[in-house]
């Protein structure tokens, strides 16, 4: 494993960690995190510009509050009244609950769900404002909370039963913003490739003073007709500056 992946593979861990705690790291944990490849001067801009991107304060007190949008505040706010009708728990009753599912008791393990479900809402605010609407993070999270309580045979003790569910919510909404985050990437692709070829197109457009073909269009730029062709798709056809059926 190159120095590189190693650093990624640390990176990741420390925006975990981050997470686990409520969006907030120390600046020693963020020091401590690189025992491998280690940090210097050329790093640290990018860490913490990379953790701010994550929603994750240094020092700070972290508001999700303040970085999610109405509709995902109005839709948490409902979520967390629907929570509000279900029965509380003592931690000793959670316990017991825990060691039933545990001994794959069906009844205890639809009643671990009730009770693990405000746990989603409490993770979900830890991914706010990353491109991934709160309805999602809490539909994905509750998808992952059943599949982890179908899993309470594997702890080994009661106690390890929150984490566990825990870690598994985290790792199904890590999955959601990560796929968010591709997807937007490729949107910025295609978009910035419809866009440069309309720039073009409309450009030459003003100096022939009529409609350009494609292959008119790459005669004159660095573009390919395939590119071009493309880039016309991808608009929905809608670069007008461009006709296609002449040479």
């Amino acid at each position: 494993m190159g120095q590189e992946e190693i650093f990624r593979k640390e990176l990741a861990e420390l925006v975990r960690l981050g997470k686990s705690q409520g969006n907030q790291l120390s600046e020693e944990q963020v020091k401590e995190a690189f025992p491998n490849s280690g940090i210097d001067e050329s790093k640290i801009s990018f860490i913490y510009e990379y953790l701010m991107q994550n929603k994750i304060a240094v020092e700070e007190e972290f508001d999700p509050e303040e970085v999610m949008s109405t509709e995902d505040k109005d839709f948490l706010a409902m979520f967390m009244e629907e929570l509000e009708a279900l029965p509380r728990v003592t931690e000793e009753e959670k316990k017991a609950v825990i060691l039933a599912a545990m001994e794959d008791d069906e009844a205890s393990r639809s009643r671990l769900l009730e009770i693990f479900l405000p746990k989603v809402a409490e993770i979900a605010k830890l991914y706010a404002g990353q491109g991934v609407l709160m309805e999602d993070l809490i539909g994905e999270g509750n998808v992952a909370l059943a599949a982890a309580v179908s899993m309470t045979s594997c702890v080994d003790k009661p106690e390890e039963a929150e984490g566990f569910f825990a870690g598994m919510i985290m790792d199904a909404m890590e999955v959601l913003v990560s796929a968010e985050a591709d997807e937007k990437e490729i949107d910025d692709k295609i978009l910035e490739q419809v866009n440069r070829v309309a720039a073009a197109a409309e450009e030459l457009y003003k100096e022939l003073r009529r409609k350009i073909t494609p292959e008119e269009l790459a005669e004159e730029t660095d573009l390919t007709v395939g590119e071009i062709e493309e880039a016309f798709r991808l608009s929905g056809e809608q670069i007008d500056t461009i006709e296609f059926g002449k040479t």
